[in-house]
């Protein structure tokens, strides 16, 4: 891994907010600093560029799913949907 400056960890938005690419780079976000990672680190661990690691972490749209997906894994996230008969 690089050594360069510490990581200073980032606080992920709150659960009950609604579900946009933003807040999920931010959560995307929190996960990596709290896990001491840089963004050349990450985006090496995750076999993506680091233009688009900043790119998800910022919330820019035309980021593929399967990208999203594919951080999530390599940061030990995951995502999953709830049964909407279970909001009733």
């Amino acid at each position: 891994m690089s050594n360069g400056k510490k990581v200073k960890p980032t606080q992920a938005p709150l659960f009950n907010e609604p579900i946009s690419l933003e807040n999920i780079g931010k959560f995307i976000k929190a996960r990596r600093t709290q896990q001491g990672l840089n963004t050349l680190d990450c985006a090496m661990l995750c076999n993506i560029s680091a233009h688009t690691l900043n790119k998800i972490e910022n919330g820019f749209e035309g980021v593929r799913l399967n990208t999203l997906l594919q951080i999530m894994e390599a940061l030990g996230m995951e995502m999953s949907m709830k049964d909407w008969d279970s909001y009733e």
